[in-house]
């Protein structure tokens, strides 16, 4: 009586475990899809918060990039702002690719398929941190270029040259405006005749190139070459008739008013006022 007791205990527990699996299973099956269902939620959650955190992120970079054209700190303003930017992508990326985790996890997608587009992935972020780094470089190498540019004095070629009156000749002078009354008005000069083809002194130059070679040019003053602008006024000197081009026409440039006369000035054909030695017009490296 007492093994067939015992007997009968055995085969009770036994079949209780078999009898119990399908419920099991079903719990079991039930709880995973409450914890997919709740990643899901939470990824959808992190995706939100992403999209609304990147705007943010943008107008700092603005308003730094603003800030930057503005004073001396550019560089360090720009840097800060792209740094933030790559930062914000990849906290982007790393989402996603914890996303692609959750779900192989599950094995909701091929595993395959998942590393595939993870080792894509990986290969676009590269490709496109160095392009990120190397914008970043020239950047900053534009900015202190441009901070030094600023900061480094203008060199004297660059420099505006003011023309100092002066009643003796001196280098970088002009002479004082004459107080005799003029015989005969100025005349309107119009340097509108470069646009005529009778004019076309530089295609004339290049089949008759022995008549622009004068050959040596003597200073007055030895003072050397110094570029002259319209409204300068040189000394007469520099216009005497030793210097004068008699026959403009040999060289194919319109003539010269009464009271006006084309002369050589180092390589220059230069139109002056021999009233007050006024510069009128002006070829630079008119002569070889």
């Amino acid at each position: 009586m007492r093994k067939l007791l015992i007997a009968t205990l055995l085969a009770s527990a036994v079949a209780t475990p078999a009898l119990a699996a399908p419920g099991d299973r079903e719990a079991a099956r039930a709880e995973r899809q409450q914890d997919r269902e709740e990643r899901q939620q939470a990824r959808e959650e992190r995706r939100e918060q992403q999209q609304e955190a990147r705007p943010e992120r943008a107008e700092p970079q603005v308003e730094s990039r603003a800030r930057a054209n503005d004073g001396p700190a550019r560089a360090e303003a720009v840097g800060r702002a792209d740094r933030q930017s790559v930062e914000t992508i990849r906290a982007a990326r790393q989402a996603d690719r914890a996303d692609r985790q959750e779900l192989r996890d599950d094995g909701a997608v091929d595993r395959r398929q998942a590393d595939r587009a993870d080792r894509q992935q990986l290969r676009e972020e590269r490709v496109v941190d160095r392009r990120q780094a190397i914008e970043q470089r020239t950047e900053s190498n534009r900015a202190r270029r441009e901070l030094r540019q600023a900061e480094r004095a203008a060199p004297n070629v660059l420099r505006p040259r003011v023309p100092v009156v002066s009643n003796t000749p001196r280098i970088g002078t002009q002479p004082p405006v004459r107080t005799e009354a003029r015989r005969r008005s100025p005349t309107n000069w119009s340097r509108h005749w470069r646009n005529d083809r009778r004019y076309d002194w530089s295609n004339w130059r290049n089949r008759h190139r022995s008549l622009f070679r004068l050959g040596f040019y003597y200073d007055p003053f030895g003072w050397g070459y110094q570029r002259y602008n319209i409204g300068w006024r040189m000394w007469p000197s520099y216009y005497r008739s030793s210097f004068w081009l008699n026959d403009p026409w040999q060289y194919r440039l319109p003539y010269a008013p009464p009271g006006y006369r084309w002369i050589r000035y180092y390589d220059d054909a230069v139109l002056v006022d021999t009233w007050d030695g006024r510069v009128v017009d002006v070829i630079y490296s008119f002569f070889w």
